[in-house]
């Protein structure tokens, strides 16, 4: 849903703006679906198990400064770097972001 979300977000903005927003949307977007990839990466269960939880904190820690610079690093690579448009690459990056967010509520409201 988050990559479905994004992509029309981005067709929007290039019929409306241009190829220079549609594409800073989906740079945006790519930030968001990298944002998830690595969430989702750290959520894996560990292939052995361990009871210590000061491990399992900087393993969180951690995973929360990967993301962190992950994201930021594509989003001013993509500002400055690329030279798109930096209010519709954070359009891109929101929507991703919020399609993150809403749809486990709307499936838990559903259910």
């Amino acid at each position: 849903m988050q990559v479905v979300s994004i992509i029309i977000t981005a067709a929007l903005l290039y019929f409306i703006g241009g190829l220079l927003l549609g594409i800073s949307v989906l740079w945006g977007g790519l930030a968001a679906l990298a944002n998830s990839v690595l969430l989702l990466w750290r959520m894996q269960p560990e292939r052995r198990p361990t009871a210590n939880p000061q491990r399992h904190l900087r393993k969180m820690y951690r995973s929360s400064l990967e993301r962190f610079f992950v994201v930021t690093m594509l989003l001013a690579l993509g500002m400055l770097k690329l030279k798109l448009a930096p209010l519709a690459v954070l359009l891109g990056f929101v929507v991703g972001q919020m399609a993150l967010v809403v749809v486990p509520l709307i499936r838990g409201i559903k259910s």
